[in-house]
């Protein structure tokens, strides 16, 4: 029964790679320019909205900015070449993602530097862990025994 599974679930695996090769394989249609100028608007950040796309804005600007993106594409220039028209003109600040992969990778060390001192954190232990052990080998030390005698006499005084 176990071989039966395994032959299964290999099956399974083998069907699902070849999907998806030849998913990845599969040519993809040219895109229209208009389509392709949708994209790029969708990449671009909005001058005046700034947390708005080209592509979602309805301000003058991105009414512009959208005409001379189709322009541009009708005219025969690549999307790569549009795109450095308007990184040349406005800076990276105007791509919505960011360039330099760099980038990316800040959050992943943020995350990785906070998860090392937390795990060397839970290695080093809580402090004062060696009079925990005392006490419960029942070993006290002698501000232990005056605290308690202490307590004792207090006790009794209230009592009595």
């Amino acid at each position: 029964m176990r071989r039966w599974l395994l032959a299964l679930a290999g099956a399974g695996l083998l069907a699902l790679g070849v999907a998806l090769t030849l998913s990845l394989l599969r040519p993809t249609p040219t895109p229209t320019t208009a389509e392709q100028a949708q994209r790029l608007a969708a990449e671009l950040r909005c001058p005046d909205c700034q947390a708005l796309s080209v592509a979602e804005s309805h301000t003058a600007s991105a009414d512009a900015i959208r005409a001379e993106i189709a322009e541009q594409l009708a005219a025969g220039r690549s999307l790569d070449q549009v795109r450095q028209r308007f990184v040349d003109r406005y800076g990276q600040w105007i791509l919505l993602q960011p360039a330099d992969p760099l980038i990316w990778l800040l959050p992943l060390a943020v995350v990785a530097t906070g998860l090392a001192i937390f795990a060397w954190w839970l290695r080093a232990g809580p402090t004062g862990a060696a009079d925990v052990d005392d006490h419960e080998r029942g070993g006290a030390t002698a501000a232990d025994e005056e605290a308690r005698r202490a307590v004792r006499d207090e006790l009794e005084a209230l009592d009595g």
